[in-house]
């Protein structure tokens, strides 16, 4: 399956168990997938970073998932999700997750 974007929402950091936590939202070719993720990093980690991390958290749940654990389908992301534009879409995220904290 081909992801076309991909969107972090509701980001916290939880003081009490020092996490941050988001959702993660994969668009694909005929799906929504949103993936609740976790992340044990320190509490100033880059807003570049924690984003990067997010991802890597969502697509690793994914990979999870049956229909990608067996092979039956393969994870790919768009040419617009790749290189450059993958630092500037975690840049663009990083930024609201910023925004969302201040």
């Amino acid at each position: 399956m081909l992801v076309t974007d991909i969107e972090i929402s509701q980001y916290q950091y939880c003081l009490r168990s020092s996490r941050h936590k988001a959702s993660v939202s994969m668009t694909l070719k005929n799906q929504l997938v949103t993936l609740f993720c976790r992340l044990d990093l320190p509490q100033d980690e880059t807003p570049d970073s924690r984003a990067k991390a997010f991802v890597a958290e969502a697509k690793r749940q994914l990979l999870r998932m049956p229909e990608y654990r067996s092979g039956r389908k393969q994870l790919q992301f768009s040419d617009a999700l790749t290189g450059n534009a993958v630092q500037q879409m975690t840049r663009k995220m990083a930024q609201g997750m910023a925004q969302r904290m201040a």
